[in-house]
């Protein structure tokens, strides 16, 4: 979900004047940086996709456009995370510290999601702080393939781009903010609502331990 540390430059990003000096390449590297996050999660497209539907609520460009942007590099990002841990390429990145880095922290961020097994599991576990990431990169690991792993992708990176790109919209037509201001509504609420979900999930994860605990004494 929308990254905590994601504060600087909002402002900047729902200037109106933003994309009227950039013009389609706005959407160009709009698409980028949103496949980037799935290998780097700390990096912010987040603020990018919540302002962009800011700015559709404000009808600056359409919002068909933008959902459809982000839903392709939602979906370019995530299959290139998956066949990076499918077919271990992410060993390529070892040659370079903070390529070492990165594999140590997909690796963290997978352990932290809990472990899911299962294709409803890898799914769930997208709609916490990291968890596109760890989801791809955790069925790259299980070798996830055929069917499973396209539907988990397309519906991933569908309900990804729909939340992300809902966010900006939504609150950029009922609260009455400027951009600006509706963005970072949009990014509070996110957060909260991710980091509400990472709570039950670990909830969920204590009681299933506690109780198999108990069963085996």
């Amino acid at each position: 979900m929308t990254n905590p540390a994601i504060a600087l430059g909002v402002n900047d990003l729902s200037d109106p004047a933003l994309y009227q000096e950039w013009g389609f390449y706005y959407f160009i590297f709009l698409a980028i940086a949103v496949a980037f996050t799935a290998i780097v999660p700390p990096f912010p497209s987040e603020v990018m996709v919540i302002a962009s539907g800011t700015m559709a609520a404000d009808e600056i460009f359409p919002v068909l456009l933008v959902l459809a942007v982000t839903f392709l590099g939602c979906l370019a990002g995530d299959i290139g995370l998956y066949l990076l841990f499918r077919y271990k390429l992410i060993r390529l990145l070892y040659r370079w510290k903070w390529g070492r880095n990165l594999h140590r922290k997909l690796l963290r961020i997978s352990i932290r999601a809990g472990g899911a097994t299962t294709w409803a599991g890898l799914l769930v576990i997208r709609w916490i702080p990291g968890g596109r990431a760890a989801s791809m990169a955790t069925a790259g690991m299980m070798g996830l393939g055929g069917g499973a792993m396209v539907a988990l992708a397309l519906l991933g990176a569908l309900t990804w781009s729909l939340w992300m790109v809902g966010l900006g919209y939504i609150t950029g037509t009922t609260t009455g903010l400027p951009p600006w201001a509706s963005t970072v509504a949009g990014i509070v609420v996110g957060t909260l609502v991710g980091l509400g979900i990472t709570v039950v999930m670990t909830r969920n994860r204590s009681r299933r331990g506690a109780q198999r605990k108990t069963a085996t004494t």
